[in-house]
């Protein structure tokens, strides 16, 4: 789990579709806010994450998980968002995903679905690979977490969603 160690709170989506939040330092309010917003304590390599449940929808894991960063938002800025359980319009069910980043063994890789989505990944540092795109190498992980956030808002103004998989299941 070390790309998740870099930030007070992460907030993340496991393979198997859990909403997760770690908390990488203490938070005075921080359990009773996340149990209050339906979130459930589970131990996981030694550590405490907080789980929604997979059948959560994406419109209630969007309020949930924004209601309970409101109130972290009080004690740090030091937030990270990597999820996709949480993306959810008003408006109906979200396209295709345009880019699907992996997070794994020190390495980022995407796999870009379309021709906008892989403009928007050369725009952010990532290099054309046989099996897709990759980061170069020696951004260190606190640097390559940021670097996969960065193409997301760039996805989302050509219509289409990022999803990125930490690798574990719960």
């Amino acid at each position: 789990m070390a790309f998740i160690d870099h930030h007070d709170v992460v907030v993340g989506s496991t393979d198997d579709g859990h909403t997760f939040i770690v908390l990488n330092r203490p938070i005075r309010t921080a359990h009773r806010t996340l149990t209050a917003g339906g979130f459930t304590a589970r131990e996981h390599q030694g550590r405490t994450v907080y789980l929604l449940p997979p059948d959560t929808s994406a419109e209630e894991a969007h309020h949930r998980t924004g209601e309970a960063l409101s109130e972290l938002l009080t004690h740090t800025m030091d937030i990270v968002d990597l999820s996709w359980t949480t993306r959810y319009l008003e408006t109906g069910s979200l396209p295709e995903t345009a880019v699907r980043f992996g997070l794994s063994n020190g390495h980022v890789t995407a796999t870009a679905h379309t021709q906008a989505a892989r403009e928007v990944l050369a725009q952010h540092g990532f290099s054309p690979t046989a099996e897709g795109y990759a980061l170069p190498a020696g951004l260190g992980e606190r640097g390559s977490v940021a670097a996969a956030t960065r193409p997301g808002p760039g996805c989302r103004l050509i219509c289409r969603p990022c999803r990125l998989s930490a690798g574990w299941s719960c």
